[in-house]
């Protein structure tokens, strides 16, 4: 079966997410130490530092699954569900814990995590690619 639009679309946005929530880890842990940073953003270092490390693993992980995912592997598929859902998990964390000018796009990921999760799984089309791969 030929490969929907829609899971070709998540598979490349998914490559593009990882990459840039993978670098937005590296900056934020460039970042856990600078105390006009952490006075803005209203945390504390060790908790920037670990959502820094959280962000790049899980960006990291997205790129993995989602070049799966453009291959039809349902173990890809399972496991950037998996991914979604601790993307989903860190922007409600974030939505908490930041402070209000970060929000948006604390608020971007939960929805793009959402939106991800229901073309994987919510689909006819999709099911059926996976289930035939």
């Amino acid at each position: 079966m030929k490969r929907p639009l829609l899971v070709t679309i998540i598979g490349i946005i998914g490559i593009i997410g990882g990459i840039g929530q993978t670098i937005f880890g590296f900056v934020l842990f460039g970042l856990r130490n600078r105390e006009s940073f952490l006075a803005d953003a209203g945390i504390e270092s060790g908790h920037a530092g670990i959502i820094a490390i959280v962000c790049i693993i899980v960006g990291i992980l997205t790129v993995i699954f989602a070049v799966g995912l453009l291959a039809g592997n349902r173990v890809a598929r399972g496991l950037l569900g998996i991914s979604e859902v601790a993307q989903l998990a860190l922007g409600v964390y974030a939505v908490a814990t930041l402070d209000s000018a970060r929000r948006p796009s604390a608020i971007g990921s939960i929805i793009g995590a959402l939106i991800v999760l229901y073309f994987l799984f919510g689909t006819e089309k999709a099911k059926a690619f996976f289930a035939k791969s």
